[in-house]
């Protein structure tokens, strides 16, 4: 294997951004999307029976329980959830945002019922070194204009 010590520390050592992030949820929203949409974009039962089946939740089964700091060969999914559930929202979210490297988020928080269940971007400050910005839907505002223009 072909070995880049300068390009290995540079990726590693920078600052990143994170140029289009969605916005965490509200602490008292938490529990109202199931934590499985982090292995899959299916929905219903397939996401709920199905997609703990797969590669990518056992995968993730295994990080999830080395950044919580758990036993990672016998854990299983329900019990990351479990562990996930009893710890301290804004624990939670520093824990994963810590080892990130990231220094700016981009947030776009122009999905369709983020005002109620997401926190708002500035909120994410508290977990990186440098800003949050929002990102402007563009067409969501000429939507709202062109409504008003009728």
């Amino acid at each position: 294997m072909v070995s880049f010590p300068a390009l290995r520390t540079a990726a590693f050592t920078q600052p990143a951004i994170d140029n289009h992030a969605h916005p965490l949820l509200r602490a008292e929203m938490r529990h109202k999307i199931p934590f499985e949409g982090v292995i899959s974009e299916a929905e219903g039962k397939a996401l709920l029976e199905d997609a703990p089946q797969t590669l990518a939740c056992f995968r993730a089964t295994k990080q999830l329980a080395r950044l919580y700091g758990l036993e990672e060969d016998n854990v299983t999914w329900e019990y990351i959830k479990g562990y996930r559930a009893t710890l301290n929202y804004d624990e939670l979210c520093k824990l994963c945002f810590k080892e990130s490297g990231i220094e700016c988020i981009l947030i776009d928080d122009g999905l369709t019922g983020t005002e109620s269940l997401a926190e708002e971007y500035k909120w994410h400050e508290k977990f990186i070194s440098g800003k949050a910005k929002k990102i402007v839907r563009i067409e969501v505002v000429a939507e709202v204009c062109t409504f008003r223009a009728k």
